[in-house]
């Protein structure tokens, strides 16, 4: 199993090959042109060092479907189907199959799943990140059955510790949501939280006229985006439908699953 489309873009330490993650949020960071690096999620920049040798110089971290394939054919010495939203070719009777998370809704059962370059999903550049990776590895657990039935669940990370693997590794999620919590509090996100993403061409003029005093703003993103974050819903809520609609497009999206 091997995501691509909206996962994170990992760079790694090319001295001790330390995973580059933000200081704030622990989420994947990107380099920028002026040399720095910034997070994908929160936005907080430093400069281009790694924080576990002092190097400066990093690598990306990115390995293909396909070239996976190629790879998987070589070693195994026998034909791999690929499946992913382009490639849908019939599986058949494949004994070795790579591809998206696709290709665990297209497999009733299966002896090994191993995820390739796991910390893609750890480090997504979503709040739910970890609850999605969670979901992924349950998913798959169904898959290869229990411990008594010999299936095998492998997972290549460069952060075995990390809190959504120590999770799986008991068979207990409560172990995950015991840190997820802590942080969610610590950064104001939902459901310690209320936030909305507010985007399109209306925007702007909407934004500069939701003065409520219990909505804090930040933004505009990259994209053009803004948060509007409050205690709880009534408050942000109360203050989005007080403020007047200008004319034009205007999205709000009130707690959105990705951010």
């Amino acid at each position: 199993m091997l995501n691509r489309k909206g996962r994170a873009r990992l760079l790694a330490c090319v001295a001790c090959g330390e995973l580059g993650r933000c200081e704030v949020c622990r989420s994947a960071i990107e380099q920028t042109n002026a040399g720095t690096l910034r997070c994908r999620r929160c936005g907080a920049e430093r400069p281009s060092v790694c924080l576990a040798c002092g190097a400066t110089k990093f690598r990306v971290l990115r390995t293909g479907v396909s070239k996976a394939r190629n790879d998987l054919e070589r070693l195994a010495g026998r034909p791999v189907a690929e499946v992913s939203a382009e490639a849908t070719e019939p599986v058949g009777d494949a004994s070795v199959i790579v591809g998206t998370e696709a290709v665990l809704h297209r497999v009733d059962r299966a002896d090994v799943v191993a995820f390739l370059d796991f910390d893609q999903e750890l480090l997504a550049p979503r709040y739910r990140a970890g609850e999605e990776a969670l979901a992924l590895l349950a998913r798959a657990a169904r898959l290869v059955g229990g411990r008594r039935d010999g299936g095998r669940l492998l997972v290549q990370t460069r952060m075995p510790t990390h809190e959504v693997i120590d999770a799986v590794l008991h068979a207990d999620p409560g172990r995950f949501a015991l840190v997820e919590s802590a942080r969610r509090a610590a950064l104001r996100l939902p459901p310690e939280s209320a936030l909305a993403e507010i985007s399109g061409e209306a925007a702007p003029p909407f934004v500069a006229a939701l003065g409520d005093d219990g909505v804090d703003l930040s933004g505009p993103s990259a994209a053009g985006r803004w948060l509007a974050r409050a205690e709880d819903h009534r408050r942000l809520c109360d203050g989005l439908a007080s403020t007047p609609r200008p004319s034009g497009r205007l999205r709000v999206a009130v707690d959105p699953l990705r951010l």
